[in-house]
């Protein structure tokens, strides 16, 4: 396993940002999410941490930081994000979202 490496992700010529690899640091992770989403890794990432200190087990604060991490793959470019999670929901609830109802709304309700 690589530790501390991230990668970078060009298309056409603007530059995404640089994404963590597996193994990559909480602090990484966090680096490559976008603003609206780093609260929420907080705390997730505290909620973890506070049960590994309770159980001595470090599979839930892996598991947290490791889907983290593909949130921040998944959420790289704002713009495809946002069309696919409208898609997601128009396609799972029959109804189109509001075209100024923010991401996080929307994701909420899937």
């Amino acid at each position: 396993m690589v530790f501390g490496m991230t990668s970078p992700v060009a298309r056409g010529s603007e530059s995404l940002p640089r994404l963590p690899l597996p193994g990559a640091t909480p602090r990484e992770v966090r680096a490559a999410l976008l603003p609206e989403y780093r609260e929420r890794f907080d705390e997730d990432y505290r909620a973890a941490l506070e049960e590994a200190g309770r159980t001595l087990e470090l599979t839930g604060v892996l598991d947290t930081v490791e889907h983290w991490r593909t949130r921040a793959w998944i959420t790289r470019d704002p713009a495809r994000h946002r069309r696919m999670v409208r898609r997601a929901a128009e396609l799972l609830t029959g109804h189109v979202p509001p075209a100024d109802e923010p991401v996080a709304v929307t994701e909420a309700r899937l």
